[in-house]
């Protein structure tokens, strides 16, 4: 199932109560599917991408800085390998028209506990322990169209080995992992955190990340392109 590139938001309208949603939880070490798979809201399937990725990396000049702003410099090629702790430049995309080159540095995964997603009433919570990916973000140009209201739950995905993890879909606030990301305007120079949750079954490890987003034509796509991994 190829991802779609239309309108690309992580947080969806907010609820009165925290309430997520296991999404796309791939299989770790086997192909069976984890527990609570058949519960209304869970979904499993099984995901071996990213395929093996090169570590040799060809830049391309970015094409989204406009005049009077600050160039964007070599963007990182898909299929670039880095290390947690790394920066990319990525070319980000908001909805149909909103485009930045970024400055994307993966800070670190954490582990969090079974106990915060019983807190946020997620069914067969003791199946899985959620991960969280920090991420530290700053505008190095922006497109003719602007850009804002961007979170990166979308663009990013936790990896257990070369599988990709479980993701949380948030409706309402998630103490945890409270997503971030950029307000609707934001200009070059502008700095934004954000947390992406990722889930493991239990007694496996989100180990790395990987980015699949930007337009169709970037090339990071993880079904017909390469993303960009850190491990």
């Amino acid at each position: 199932m190829h991802s779609a590139k239309g309108m690309k938001m992580s947080r969806k309208l907010a609820m009165p109560a925290a309430l997520l949603a296991i999404l796309a939880l791939s299989a770790c070490q086997d192909d069976e599917a984890p527990a609570g798979a058949d519960d209304p809201t869970s979904e499993a399937t099984t995901d071996d991408s990213p395929s093996e990725t090169p570590t040799e990396s060809t830049p391309t000049e970015s094409t989204d800085s406009t005049e009077g702003q600050a160039p964007a410099g070599d963007v990182t090629a898909p299929g670039t390998e880095l290390s947690i702790g790394d920066t990319a430049v990525l070319p980000l995309t908001y909805g149909t028209d909103g485009t930045a080159t970024v400055e994307v540095t993966v800070t670190g995964i954490s582990e969090g506990t079974a106990a915060d997603l019983e807190a946020a009433k997620v069914k067969n919570a003791a199946d899985f322990t959620p991960f969280y990916i920090n991420l530290d973000m700053k505008i190095l140009s922006v497109g003719a169209e602007g850009f804002g209201g961007y979170t990166a739950g979308s663009d990013f995905d936790g990896l257990t080995g070369a599988s990709k993890a479980g993701s949380l879909i948030i409706f309402g606030d998630f103490a945890p992992c409270d997503g971030g990301g950029f307000e609707y305007d934001s200009a070059v120079g502008d700095t934004a955190k954000a947390c992406v949750p990722a889930l493991a079954t239990k007694g496996s490890v989100v180990d790395g990340v990987q980015f699949s987003g930007g337009a169709d034509e970037a090339g990071y796509d993880q079904f017909d392109g390469k993303p960009v991994v850190w491990k």
